[in-house]
């Protein structure tokens, strides 16, 4: 049997009807693992299936298995999903009666609500950053704030001038935002 498909992956019943696996869940009173996954056309509909039928409908290898271009098989049949007139419990949105759903470290870090004190300072200097009309302001800003930037607004800042810095001290990662800074300005023009 294949690996379990993971959060995020897209699969294809044909051409045009794409699905994403949403997560990975288990069953409450059978044990069960189960895949939650969800339409990317029409309605957008969420549904649930039992990893071992979702493997075999979705990546059983048989005559009939396309990779389309994104490299994710083409299943060779179509998940059973209920007609959309029709009342049925997956319809009714009280999934968590019936299952518990597991969260990956991402989605719990996602829903945390942020320190405020330590975001206003970094999203202000941030700000002036994004905002600066040439690297030469952007470098100014850095230079002049040195001692306020952390981690995360090297990784921002960088992400923003497209520019990579290495993970390690801080020191070493602001002198090597400093040096990206430095080299861009190089080709800036400038009034004369």
């Amino acid at each position: 049997m294949e690996k379990a498909p993971r959060a995020g992956e897209i699969f294809y019943v044909t051409k045009d009807k794409p699905y994403q696996v949403i997560t990975l869940g288990i069953h409450k009173e059978t044990c069960e693992r189960m895949v939650i996954y969800q339409a990317l056309f029409g309605d957008y509909g969420t549904f649930v299936l039992p990893l071992s039928k979702f493997m075999e409908e979705i990546y059983a290898a048989s005559d009939g298995t396309k990779v389309p271009r994104n490299g994710v098989k083409e299943p060779c049949g179509t998940p059973e999903i209920p007609p959309a007139d029709e009342k049925s419990d997956c319809r009714t949105g009280d999934i968590t009666d019936k299952m518990t759903v597991e969260k990956d470290e991402d989605s719990l870090n996602a829903e945390k609500p942020p320190k405020p004190e330590t975001d206003d300072k970094i999203s202000e200097i941030l700000l002036k950053f994004l905002d600066a009309d040439s690297y030469t302001e952007k470098l100014e800003i850095l230079t002049t704030n040195i001692k306020k930037i952390d981690n995360r607004l090297i990784n921002d800042m960088a992400a923003s001038l497209d520019c990579i810095v290495e993970d390690g001290p801080i020191d070493k990662r602001q002198q090597e935002l400093i040096y990206c800074l430095k080299q861009l300005s190089r080709f800036e023009v400038r009034n004369r």
